[in-house]
């Protein structure tokens, strides 16, 4: 009896907890329906409002619809009418019209550009801008043609330093236009679009690497004189004229030293100077030019200062003008003398005198010509040189003055002979 009671009771306690845990999982679940109720509530008056939006917007537009009408009639009254209807054919021809129109601009602007690029080329000095055009080659350097000025510019290349400012050619340009033209410093730095020192560097340098064209000045062999010995000549003095000699000036600024200041002077040109001797072979070729000299003496001193003698051959005749003196040296020397007579002390000259001075002068005329072309083709030699052309140091063995006039007359030789065969 006693265990049935027991059992009924677990029993009792067994169906309890039971009907616990049922109520217990109901009430989860009721709780989790109320949460998505809720949840689909909130989302049915997030909906609820966009679309509320949407409908005062939409109403907004159709109250202002009005008046976006208006203004577009406003426009549309100050714009011109366009046809409805347009031939097909008609907008064909319009479009092809300005097709045409657009070429022959795009034409004229090429044919600008290309103008303006050659201009570019000829301002910069480039060596395209001389290779077709000999004259700008002879009036910028003193060579005849393009074809000259590039042996010259062979010979220097590998001698003139590099430059990130300037190519080779460009350097060459610098020198022989001073030469040719006397330009100063700033000109050329204007056209080269560099600095003054720049510009001095280059010439400075310049003048060395092309100081070895000097050997173009030779004195010819003796079977090469009788070859090219002009008819005028041999008519009148025989196949044994070696040289015709005379002396040229150059100006110089007036030393401070009051005695260099008498050496250079000379008194009938009021001017200081310096001279070189210059001897021009028949075919009108110099083969000679001596270092400066200080123009303190007459012209027979002023060649026995020079080794001009040294050249001579036993035979040879040398043709001089009145001022040099020198039969005497000529015969030490076994050499001749040709001079022209001197008038001075005599009443008059004898017929033989007189024709002779005259083919004489004839043959003269040439030395004249050549020593007038060396200053013409390169002016600096006819301009007064600065005092610094005529230092001389250590370093400096060769004045600047003499590498300039042997320079000169070695680019002088590379032109057209002056006597003509």
């Amino acid at each position: 009896m006693g265990r049935n009671v027991k059992r009924k009771d677990r029993h009792t306690s067994s169906t309890k907890r039971e009907c616990t845990k049922a109520d217990l999982i109901s009430a989860q679940a009721l709780v989790a329906l109320q949460d998505e109720v809720e949840q689909v509530a909130l989302q049915d008056e997030v909906e609820q409002v966009a679309l509320q939006d949407e409908v005062e917007q939409v109403n907004d537009y159709e109250n202002f619809e009005p008046e976006l009408q208006v203004h577009h009639e406003l426009d549309m009254e100050t714009q011109t009418p366009v046809k409805e209807t347009m031939d097909t054919s008609t907008q064909t021809e319009m479009c092809a019209a300005d097709i045409t129109v657009l070429e022959a601009q795009a034409a004229s602007n090429n044919k600008d550009l290309a103008k303006a690029r050659q201009e570019a080329d000829q301002i910069k000095f480039s060596q395209e801008s001389f290779s077709k055009d000999d004259k700008k080659v002879e009036y910028y350097t003193g060579l005849p043609t393009f074809t000259i000025l590039m042996v010259v510019f062979n010979y220097v290349q590998d001698k003139l330093p590099t430059r990130h400012s300037l190519t080779y050619f460009q350097q060459l340009l610098i020198i022989l236009m001073k030469l040719r033209l006397a330009v100063t410093h700033e000109d050329l730095a204007y056209r080269f679009f560099v600095s003054e020192s720049t510009i001095s560097r280059v010439f400075n340098t310049g003048l060395d690497a092309l100081y070895g064209i000097s050997k173009l000045i030779a004195w010819p062999e003796r079977e090469v004189l009788w070859k090219t010995m002009p008819m005028q000549f041999r008519q009148t003095l025989g196949k044994r004229v070696a040289v015709i000699i005379d002396c040229f000036e150059v100006f110089c600024d007036r030393p401070t030293s009051l005695d260099a200041r008498t050496q250079t002077l000379l008194n009938y040109k009021h001017h200081n100077t310096i001279k070189f001797v210059l001897g021009i072979a028949p075919s009108g070729a110099i083969s000679f030019v001596s270092a400066a000299l200080e123009d303190s003496g007459t012209d027979n001193t002023i060649t026995l200062s020079s080794n001009f003698f040294d050249h001579l051959l036993p035979g040879d005749v040398i043709f001089a003008d009145r001022g040099f003196d020198m039969k005497d040296c000529a015969g030490f020397y076994g050499c001749e003398a040709e001079i022209l007579a001197i008038t001075s002390g005599k009443a008059e000259l004898s017929a033989l005198d007189v024709e002779k001075s005259r083919e004489f002068a004839h043959l003269r005329i040439h030395v004249k010509r050549v020593i007038g072309g060396v200053r013409q083709k390169y002016r600096i030699l006819s301009n007064t040189v600065p005092l610094e052309y005529m230092m001389t140091n250590a370093e400096i063995q060769a004045p600047k003055i003499d590498k300039i006039a042997r320079i000169c007359c070695a680019l002088f030789n590379l032109n057209a002979a002056i006597v003509s065969q």
